[in-house]
């Protein structure tokens, strides 16, 4: 495995055929999961398609665009938790805070 992480270089002299291999199936493995998690997500049929077009048939930028939109809501309950809290912690600190133009005693 050192042998094989040892290829990955930006020098052109380390670049051959099995880093392009590796780098190929990984770029492979990247496209499936992205169409894998287009089709488990609430999209109609047209929208899968223009989903996975664009995964597959603009490279990298296409997975870039679709990262924002492969989050759901339910997979996070710990972000929503935090995000719950911060809005609490904020109407707290509004609450707190008398309005202006009022006079505290």
């Amino acid at each position: 495995m050192r042998e094989l992480l040892n290829r990955f270089s930006l020098e052109a002299a380390k670049f051959n055929g099995q880093v392009f291999i590796c780098l190929l199936l990984i770029w492979a493995v990247l496209v499936g999961c992205a169409m894998v998690s287009i089709r488990t997500q609430g999209f109609s049929a047209r929208q899968q398609r223009m989903w996975i077009w664009v995964v597959a048939c603009v490279p990298l930028v296409g997975l870039l665009v679709y990262l924002p939109f492969s989050v759901r809501r339910e997979d996070l309950p710990q972000i929503l938790v935090l995000m719950l809290q911060k809005d609490r912690l904020a109407k707290r600190a509004r609450k707190s805070t008398p309005p202006k133009g009022e006079r505290s005693a």
